[in-house]
């Protein structure tokens, strides 16, 4: 008796010891198979991902995979051995049926009723009731999986001032969730530019983060007056790419297009409106993103600049103040210098190779407020020359009507408001309106800090009540651009494209 107790608790431990020993072995698969999945991904170039799958899964960063294994391998060789045994290969992915709750839930539903299927049949009897009560059972997994409901529902911790408990019925994800949600622009990897691990790889990584991603939302509409300046904008950008069979012959579209002209009038703004209407890539550019302290490099971050736009054309390249790039002035010492030229040569035989009619969907779009200091070899580059003025009346008064209420529009005060702001960017009459909103809160500072009134008490709108309060802030803001008209003027007279369409 003793030595089979004895017995059945070796077996016990043995048997324990095993499943044990398999578990551990299966973790450790699924262990691999993530570092598998990791290596794939970072040789693919999706290196946030990667970065993302880390941390999730609690990933080592000592740990690598071996040489002469890859998932790809693996995939094939899987591949392989079921068309020797099937003689056909194995369908590793299927599409969707339209009308499913989610897409990842018809695996999870097979595998499912599949156990569950095993374990009802495991339980059948010779009794004919049980093998009927095992179907109905399994019929009625089948109709449950179909009729569940996925919402969420999110219950608040604290119950209502009244007591009772608000449930809030979260919508649906296919209600909810739309292409436009999503407004981050997916970009197709780089690992077929250069090598892994190379310099240029490096380099490319670093430039890729100036391609902005996010939808700016910023729409013509939303830049007040320039007229002029949008369908020029419009013809040189935004109707090539939409209708590139008409700029398919012998001159094409234009390749450069400068933005000048005083401080604060909407240079950025329009290049942010280019951005959101034409949806190509968009590299915002600045010096920080190709000056280099180290020799050579700044170079070889114009080549791989250069390399990017025409991967991911239809592409946009904008360079703020463009005048830090190249300057007439010889005389200047760091015009003069040795990197300065090497650079200055690097940009411009790239521009001119990069603008050539061989790549017809990159245009390179800048911005100056100091056109004159461009150097006249880059400037050749830039075909058309876009003056951005100040603010007429109209276009005055639609920018400060945007910061008042609605009874004080077409006030004769507010009309003679924008008549005596000539000279004013846009810029300067955003500055204006936010000191006039300091004059229209400051009676309120003394009883706030008394604590006279709460916050809470204060109706507030972010709208400026009285136009008295703009004309306070008149006396105190002036304009900063308004002595420089002549110049651009007579710079645009020399170089601009016309104005008038």
């Amino acid at each position: 008796m003793n030595d089979c107790l004895s017995l059945n608790a070796a077996a016990g431990r043995v048997a324990h010891l095993a499943r044990e020993k398999e578990e551990k072995r299966v973790q450790e698969r699924r262990r691999h198979l993530l570092y598998l999945i990791a290596a794939f991904l970072r040789e693919q170039g999706y290196s946030n991902t990667t970065e993302g799958l880390f941390k999730e899964a609690q990933l080592s960063r000592d740990i690598h995979v071996c040489d002469n294994i890859d998932l790809e391998t693996i995939v094939l060789e899987y591949t392989a051995y079921h068309y020797a045994k099937y003689n056909r290969y194995p369908k590793l992915c299927k599409k969707t049926e339209v009308g499913n709750v989610a897409q990842n839930t018809g695996n999870k539903k097979e595998r499912v009723s599949k156990v569950y299927s095993k374990q009802e049949d495991s339980r059948v009897t010779e009794d004919g009731n049980n093998i009927g009560r095992n179907k109905a059972a399994q019929k009625h997994a089948a109709s449950t999986w179909d009729e569940l409901n996925f919402d969420i529902t999110v219950t608040p911790i604290f119950p209502a001032e009244n007591g009772d408990r608000v449930t809030v019925q979260v919508p649906r994800f296919d209600e909810t969730f739309t292409n436009e949600t999503f407004n981050e622009r997916l970009l197709k990897p780089i690992d077929n530019l250069y090598p892994l691990g190379s310099e240029l790889k490096e380099i490319a990584d670093i430039i890729s983060r100036e391609i902005v991603q996010q939808n700016l939302n910023v729409h013509w509409d939303d830049v007040k007056g320039l007229k002029d300046c949008k369908m020029l904008l419009k013809e040189a950008i935004l109707y090539p790419m939409k209708y590139p069979s008409l700029f398919s012959g012998k001159l094409g579209s234009c390749k450069g297009v400068l933005l000048y002209g005083p401080p604060g009038t909407g240079k950025t703004m329009l290049a942010k409106a280019v951005a959101t209407e034409c949806q190509s890539t968009f590299f915002n550019i600045t010096s920080s993103s190709v000056i280099s302290k180290w020799r050579g490099d700044s170079e070889k971050y114009i080549r791989v600049l250069t390399d990017l736009a025409k991967h991911y054309a239809p592409t946009i390249i904008f360079i703020d103040e463009i005048d830090w790039t190249t300057t007439k002035n010889v005389d200047h010492a760091s015009s003069s210098s040795e990197p300065a030229r090497r650079f200055r040569a690097e940009l411009l035989a790239r521009l001119d190779g990069l603008l050539s009619m061989e790549y017809t969907n990159v245009v390179l779009l800048a911005a100056t407020n100091v056109p004159w200091n461009i150097d006249v070899a880059l400037l050749r580059r830039l075909e058309k020359r876009i003056f951005v003025d100040l603010p007429d009346e109209a276009s005055r008064l639609k920018i400060l009507q945007s910061y008042v209420r609605d009874d004080l529009y077409n006030s004769p005060e507010m009309i003679k408001l924008a008549q005596e702001t000539a000279g004013y960017s846009c810029a300067d009459l955003k500055l204006l309106c936010k000191e006039a909103w300091i004059n229209q809160l400051r009676p309120i500072w003394a009883s706030l800090e008394a604590k006279a009134i709460s916050v809470d008490d204060i109706q507030n709108d972010g709208l400026i009540s009285s136009i008295s309060h703009i004309a306070l802030a008149k006396s105190r803001v002036k304009p900063i651009g308004k002595h420089m008209t002549a110049q651009y003027m007579g710079w645009h007279k020399e170089f601009g494209f016309a104005k008038e369409i």
